[in-house]
Formats: structure tokens, sequence, C-alpha cells
């Protein structure tokens, strides 16, 4: 694969071209600006785009005559994503808990240092939500980042807690004792509480799902207003309808319990 005169394969181009095409609000980008939010020349930008468009992996808007992505490279997504089969069999659990409760419901998954939401049901505007479907938010600031987290390896939970976290409200924590300490009540607990850590307004609660290897898979979340987090009424659903999504994916229900077992009995941290 050619390279750049700096050494950046074209490969490596043509996905900063379409992340800069990935904010699909809009009706399309021109080429000044994808070559602005993909760092790269104008001509560059051009050339790429017009071979991407060759194959279908964007087209232009014909309102607005700017650039997006095309049919085919969603085409492509949705039939090789590893993560489509996880989201399916989510859909019926979270719909069940927006029918019971009206809440906000959201389905993530580890991702580095963030979390990447596959899935998300609002059915309201009465709480305040930034989380969205392929967006991302950051792991110590979400119940469902430390929910995933907590049954991460020991060294997974060392390289978060060794990065200098952001503080997005008051009320988040980036105190690696902490965070230790928070981690360990997690696992003990089987779900995790964050009031306010991203925006002040609301509460994230979310469980693990669990996979065949004991390891979390994913997180399911609700989300609600601040000081309206109520726990007993909300975290028994929430482990029902994990073990119901685990069943969905040919799991042991038990799955979740077993690795609780094994965590909480291991060494605590320094």
């Amino acid at each position: 694969m050619a390279n750049s005169s700096s050494g950046e394969s074209l490969i490596s181009r043509a996905v900063r071209v379409l992340g800069a095409l990935s904010d699909q609000k809009t009706k399309g980008k021109n080429v000044r600006e994808t070559a602005r939010l993909a760092g790269l020349p104008v001509s560059t930008t051009h050339r790429i785009l017009s071979e991407l468009e060759v194959e279908g992996l964007v087209s232009r808007d014909p309102a607005g005559g700017g650039w997006r992505h095309g049919t085919r490279l969603w085409e492509m997504v949705r039939k090789g994503a590893p993560l489509e089969g996880l989201r399916e069999a989510s859909v019926p659990a979270m719909e069940d808990l927006v029918a019971s409760f009206e809440v906000h419901v959201s389905l993530g998954v580890l991702d580095r240092n963030e979390v990447l939401y596959i899935e998300r049901f609002a059915p309201h505007e009465l709480t305040k939500n930034i989380s969205a479907v392929a967006g991302r938010l950051a792991v110590h600031a979400t119940s469902a980042g430390l929910a995933l987290m907590a049954s991460a390896s020991v060294s997974e939970q060392a390289l978060l807690l060794s990065r200098n976290l952001e503080k997005f409200t008051a009320s988040t924590s980036t105190n690696p004792n902490e965070l230790r300490r928070h981690l360990a009540q997690i696992r003990r607990d089987g779900f995790c509480v964050s009031a306010g850590t991203v925006i002040q307004e609301s509460t994230g609660i979310s469980v693990p799902i669990f996979g065949g290897a004991g390891n979390a898979i994913a997180a399911l979340s609700v989300i609600v207003p601040i000081e309206e987090e109520n726990v007993e009424r909300y975290v028994p659903h929430l482990k029902f309808a994990s073990k119901a999504i685990q069943r969905h994916l040919g799991i042991e229900p038990n799955r979740g319990v077993e690795f609780a077992r094994r965590t909480t009995s291991a060494p605590a941290y320094p």
C-alpha cells in the first residue's frame, strides 16, 4: 500500500477521511471541511474521496453537494459487524425495560479507555442523556465503563488508573485509590451507580453482561434524573435483563456469579 511522504499509508489516510465524515447529522461536508477534520491536504482528501466514491464507500449529497458515508459502507459494516449479534440479542430486554419504567436504556462495550455505545433507547426528553449510538464516553466517568472495567484484568485496570483522567463534573472520581475501591465494590455488588459524573443532571445505573469465559462483554444501563436513582427498583430488573441477554447469546446465566466468586476472593490491590 503506497505511503505518503510522511510515511502514512493510504489505508490510514482513508480511515481519517471516513472518520471526518462520521457525523451524519449534517448534509455532508465539502472537501475543505473534510480535509481540515482529517488533517490532510485538500488535494489528497479530494483524491481519496474520489477513490472511495468509486467503491461506494462515500457519496455526494445531492442536496448540498457535500460528501458523506455511502450505502455500501453501511452494508459492509452491518453484515460483518461482530457486535451486531450482541445488539440484536439485547434489544428485546432493553425494550422491556423501557416499557416497564419509561427510562433511557443503553448498551455499551469496552473499547480501550472508552465505552462504545451500540444501542440506545430514549422514550422521552425528561432525562438528559448524552450517550449516542456509535458514540463514546470515558470509562472512569460512566456507570457502564466502571461496570465493564470491574471485570477487566488487573493490567487493564492499572493502565486506566495510570492515565491522567479527566474530571467532567465535581462528582467525577479521578483518584486511583478511590476508583480501585469502587471497582472492588462493583465486583461484589454486581452493579454500578454513577451519579452526576458525566453530566450533573443524570445518573447511570449499570450491570455487566457476561460472556462465555465469565468476562464482561457489555454493560446494560438505565439513565435517570439525578436523585431519582432507585437502586432497589432498577437493579433487580437490570440483572434479570442481563441474564436474559446471556441466554439469547447461548451463555449460561450463572457465568457472572462464577466470575464474582473468583474476583472477590482475589488479592486486594496494593
